[in-house]
């Protein structure tokens, strides 16, 4: 048998809206969600039973060295049901002594409280899906939070980490979003830089099939930047990171000196990983599995 995989991708797909740009596997539950026992709860704690079979139906187990919880939006969910997850990987899999396990978090979408306990339930890297600093932008794309949202949360991230609390943490930004000038991209990228996010990821607007902006698109009723302010906007950003002490170690990713996504490395490298839940891919010996996104 070739080596077992060493890493674990967790999708929670639960969101309280549909954002413009997305085609991912998400499951929209509203604004009032409320993951315990409140609305939204039977759906969850459904997909999370399910979830946890798929988890414990591995026959052949290695203990882990980096896990990913991805979304949808995994910070509607309690700290409690984060703690239940990683503590199952624990007893049935083993996680390595200082292996590396992060959550994606929304602003709005969790409060200062809520990231204390999911650093109590044993997570130490978060990834921030900001997007922009700017509301009009923010909008423009569907999201649901503002531009303070991103704000303060980028505030109690930065204050774990100072305080030792995290190993490290991210901030994703969008690229060439819609009403996005080289001036507002300017602005994002000098904001997200106030806050020393160690890891910053840039990622270039797609627009997929089967979005709002899709049919935005076809309809001639979105406004993109063209190709040129497109390379103006990619100039800068190489300029401003490279300046500020970061290094693009992948096409969309931008760290600080020790602070690379070693689970991001793990996809680059080939390495084989395991994928839970509703539209994951696994790759556990070099091919990929697929699962569908309904």
């Amino acid at each position: 048998m070739n080596k077992l995989p060493r890493s674990a991708y967790i999708h929670i797909p639960f969101c309280h809206r549909r954002c413009f740009y997305c085609d991912f596997a998400v499951i929209p539950l509203g604004n009032n969600i409320e993951t315990l026992n409140g609305y939204g709860s039977k759906t969850v704690k459904e997909y999370l039973t399910f979830l946890n079979k798929e988890i414990l139906s591995i026959k052949h187990k290695s203990p882990l060295s980096t896990i990913y919880i991805g979304g949808g939006t995994p910070s509607i969910l309690n700290p409690l049901q984060i703690k239940d997850l990683i503590n199952l990987f624990k007893e049935n899999y083993g996680i390595d002594y200082g292996a590396e396990i992060t959550m994606e978090v929304d602003p709005a979408s969790f409060n200062e409280d809520d990231l204390h306990g999911f650093i109590k339930a044993g997570i130490n890297r978060f990834s921030l899906g900001a997007q922009s600093f700017n509301n009009q932008i923010l909008e423009q794309a569907g999201r649901r939070h503002f531009s303070k949202d991103v704000e303060k949360s980028c505030s109690w991230l930065k204050r774990v980490h100072d305080n030792g609390l995290i190993k490290s943490w991210s901030l994703d930004l969008i690229q060439n979003l819609p009403i996005s000038s080289f001036k507002e991209w300017q602005e994002d990228l000098e904001n997200s830089l106030k806050f020393c996010p160690p890891h910053i990821s840039i990622y270039d607007l797609n627009i997929e099939p089967g979005t709002v902006f899709k049919k935005l698109v076809d309809l001639g009723k979105l406004s993109l930047p063209n190709d040129d302010d497109s390379f103006k906007n990619s100039e800068l950003t190489n300029l401003l990171l490279r300046a500020s002490g970061y290094s693009r170690y992948e096409i969309s990713n931008y760290s600080l000196p020790g602070h690379h996504s070693r689970h991001n490395r793990v996809y680059w490298t080939g390495l084989g990983w395991w994928s839970f839940g509703q539209g994951s891919t696994s790759s556990p010996w070099g091919g990929e599995v697929y699962k569908t996104k309904n």
